[in-house]
């Protein structure tokens, strides 16, 4: 869950109600605005430090009204990032009364910047002292979005620089800011290499990133001007057309040297695209007001829709770009009624707008247009009023917002599948059955489909057990006997995702295809359709499927269930490894109450043990053969069943603790040359002494003078002392053992061989598995097995190499461990 939180945009927070509010749990993506959650745990940061001076009075203040008024609090501010930026974040809290005296806000934290910084553009531009754009010198419209972006941080300093109609000179900069000798001596200049950061960009046609002016070659001309003006750092991006002619660069100026992160790139290219609509659009105008030859050119190239209506919302003309994504022909599209081109809800607060445009002359908005085919698209409008062939009109100018509106939309399912992901990770008390219903609700309802499924997979993955379709699927159905069990082999489209091991989109689903078989009558018809298989390690344990989805399935719904899948697979395990944690405690617990029965026992027994040092829990000899020789069957019985039982609740919580770990990256690893043959002699000598009371053979080949491995010696050693012991548990008493290293390639192959009763084949290919799979039936799918051969597994895969396993019941088993060899060259 950690995970999924810190790899979103979403903060995740929760402070006290007291003085500055100290914070009491952040999420670890608190970094992205350089602060870590140790500078908040330890004290040294308190919530309140993190708000914009200016802001600072107001947001406390309305934090303190929570408690007493409200209950929820949506606020945005501003907050100074530890590199001094200034960034504006959406704040959404909530009360959580735990008792009288912990009282916390609880809640998300978003950076809006990039919102917040288009929505001050846009309301500047429109309250300009009431000019209308045409009015507004493109130095005065460009200047103040360039002043705008200057506000994200100290020390910045922004400009816009304009390309010649030859597309060699820089012709203007505009930099209200910037020192005017420096734009003198940029100004007039032919782009090329050298000609700093924007005279390159321009020159090679893409971005320039310059961290540092003093030591880059592309500054060397003009490093002295550059000491002058203070500036240390330049950063340039293209502004292009929407038809990608090159128009200029946009540029970002440091008084310090600065290497961009991911978010930087991102605002940098938004300030270039806010720069090219508005350069673009006063191109437009300027043509317009040149000639009405140049108007029609332009008219019916420019890749944005363009729309000429009358007042009364009749079109007397449309640019071919309309035409072309429509689907229409003109005279169709001038000749229709409004109702066969745009949706009903715009068409009936099309009057409300066309008022509006009259009084302010202009207006933005968004609208969508209905193609030939039926699909709708959504636009972003700006109509102005124009004097066109004599006569009042608007003239509207849609631009395709699909990209834009996909990206909201995904942002709110992001939100979504968090808050799901949340609900999730509260189930710890609900059933198995609950648990599955409410993550295949989820998936249907993130991924926008009609329906849905989940199947879980037997244990050797031969065939899918279909726990339950959705409701809506469920509700359609017309089959009265449902298949509950798709075997593999025979199972069509819906096997794909377990035979090629990766999630399957259809989109078409009613093409003809090899891999689909057909479903009987009455089923629900699909027409499309997805399904991902969700990995424990390498097995496949489920498999989720939805279909019908309105929109092409894409990666972004397989991330979608993928994500939530594994939310559901990592509580069934969190629950099933807390079941058998249940199930061995309660079995010490009924040995320990029939010991406890015999005072006898009781008595010898634990003042005997104590006496001598031993720890009950793990000690093979806590009993002596006169004690023995006292007990009868029943109490032999139960002293087995706790020698047993703490053995396996050792091994168990060994696994979880190690599988923690592993999660959380804390386990290292110290590379070196090591020698396997001095390993494997470590490992034996721990033994010996279980060998000798075995009265075992123990059987040595290791080839002398065996190359080194790279490895970490003191993990190898663990990991051969498990498998070693793991043979001698496995071996009748005089019987033998053999451990054996070879030289094989590129690595060194060991094998430890066991005369035991062997491994039925159907279980090895899970004795590596953290959890294994006891019976099929959905009920008790999920017993928990500990495996210590899981960490074994795990150390060996970190040493670049491979563990399996040979058996035949009656017969015994080799254990093959190969690790590479260490190469002269790796010790540089």
């Amino acid at each position: 869950m950690d995970s999924i939180i810190n790899s979103s945009p979403v903060i995740v927070i929760s402070r006290k109600i007291e003085k500055d509010f100290p914070v009491k749990y952040i999420s670890n993506n608190i970094r992205q605005f350089g602060y870590t959650p140790e500078d908040f745990y330890s004290g040294e940061l308190k919530y309140a430090d993190l708000i914009h001076p200016e802001d600072r009075k107001d947001i406390l203040k309305a934090f303190k009204y929570l408690n007493k008024q409200l209950t929820k609090f949506a606020q945005e501010y501003r907050i100074v990032s530890r590199f001094g930026e200034v960034r504006y974040v959406e704040d959404r809290v909530n009360i959580r009364t735990y008792d009288d005296k912990n009282v916390h806000l609880e809640g998300t934290i978003i950076d809006i910047t990039d919102r917040k910084h288009k929505e001050m553009i846009t309301y500047q531009r429109r309250s300009n002292a009431g000019k209308s754009l045409t009015e507004i010198s493109l130095d005065d419209v460009v200047g103040l979005l360039v002043t705008n972006a200057e506000r994200i941080r100290d020390g910045l300093t922004c400009a816009v620089m304009l390309l010649d109609k030859k597309k060699q000179h820089i012709c203007h900069i505009i930099a209200p800011n910037l020192p005017v000798f420096f734009r003198e001596a940029m100004e007039g200049h032919e782009i090329g290499y050298g000609v700093g950061s924007a005279g390159t960009a321009l020159y090679i046609g893409e971005r320039v990133i310059v961290d540092n002016i003093e030591e880059h070659p592309y500054w060397a001309k003009y490093r002295e001007i550059a000491k002058r003006a203070g500036v240390k750092a330049s950063w340039a991006e293209l502004i292009t057309s929407s038809t990608g002619e090159i128009l200029g660069a946009f540029v970002m100026y440091f008084d310090a040297p600065n290497v961009p992160k991911k978010a930087c790139f991102e605002y940098l290219k938004a300030n270039a695209d806010l720069a090219a609509i508005e350069i673009e659009h006063r191109m437009v105008n300027e043509t317009f007001r040149e000639s009405e030859h140049k108007f029609k050119t332009i008219f019916n190239n420019i890749n944005d829709q363009i729309y000429v209506s009358e007042l009364n919302g009749k079109l007397t003309d449309v640019n071919q770009v309309v035409v072309d994504n429509l689907g229409y022909t003109k005279d169709f599209i001038l000749n229709s009624s409004p109702m066969d081109i745009v949706p009903s809800w715009y068409v009936q607060r099309a009057s409300e707008l066309i008022k509006i445009i009259e009084r302010d002359q202009k207006a933005i908005y968004e609208a969508a247009a209905i193609r030939k085919d039926d699909s709708v698209i959504p636009l972003e409008i700006s109509a102005r009023m124009i004097d066109y062939n004599g006569k009042k009109t608007i003239l509207s100018v849609a631009r395709d917002i699909t990209e834009r509106k996909k990206a909201e939309k995904a942002k709110e399912l992001n939100e979504s599948r968090l808050e799901a992901l949340i609900k999730l990770n509260e189930m710890t008390a609900a059933s198995l059955d609950e648990i599955a219903e409410f993550v295949k609700e989820e998936a249907v309802r993130l991924t926008e489909s009609k329906l849905g499924y989940l199947a879980f997979m037997n244990a050797d993955e031969t065939a899918l057990i279909m726990h339950s379709w959705s409701n809506t699927a469920m509700d359609e159905c017309g089959i009265s006997d449902k298949q509950f069990i798709y075997p593999i082999k025979t199972t069509g489209l819906w096997g794909e995702a377990v035979r090629q091991r990766k999630a399957i989109i259809t989109n078409d689903y009613e093409a003809p295809s090899s891999m689909k078989k057909g479903y009987p009558e009455g089923h629900v018809k699909l027409t499309r359709h997805m399904n991902v298989p969700i990995f424990d390690g390498d097995q496949i344990v489920a498999v989720v499927g939805v279909g019908n989805k309105d929109e092409e399935y894409n990666e972004t719904d397989v991330r979608q269930l993928t994500l939530l899948m594994q939310g559901m697979w990592k509580l069934i395990q969190r629950r099933q490894l807390i079941g058998a944690l249940s199930k061995y405690s309660e079995e010490l617990s009924k040995a320990n109450t029939k010991l406890r029965s015999v005072n006898m026992i009781k008595a010898e027994f634990i003042e005997d043990s104590l006496k001598k040092g031993h720890d009950p829990l793990h000690g093979y000899d806590v009993l002596d053969d006169e004690t023995l020789s006292l007990l009868d069957d029943s109490q032999k019985e139960a002293i087995s069943a706790l020698l047993k039982n703490s053995e396996r609740l050792k091994r168990l919580i060994d696994t979880v603790l190690y599988s923690n770990l592993q999660q959380s990256g804390k386990i290292e690893y110290s590379f070196s040359p090591v020698n396997i043959g001095s390993v494997l002699s470590d490992a034996l000598l721990n033994l010996i002494l279980l060998i000798d009371e075995k009265e075992l053979i123990l059987e040595k080949e290791i080839t002398p003078g065996l190359p080194l491995v790279k490895g970490d010696k003191e993990k190898l050693r663990e990991i051969f002392i498990y498998l070693i012991h793991n043979a001698i548990n496995l071996t009748p008493a005089r019987s033998s053992i053999e451990v054996g290293a070879f030289d094989e390639d590129d690595h060194i192959h060991v094998t430890i061989i066991d005369t035991g009763e062997g491994i039925e084949k159907e279980l090895i290919p899970h004795l590596f598995s953290k959890i294994y799979q006891v019976e099929d039936s959905i009920t008790r799918m999920y017993q928990g097995l500990e495996s210590s051969l899981y960490i074994c597994k795990e150390t060996v895969l970190a040493h670049n190499g491979t563990i399996w396993i040979e058996s035949e019941v009656g017969k015994g088993s080799t254990f093959h461990v190969k690790i590479p060899k260490w190469h002269d060259e790796e010790s540089t």
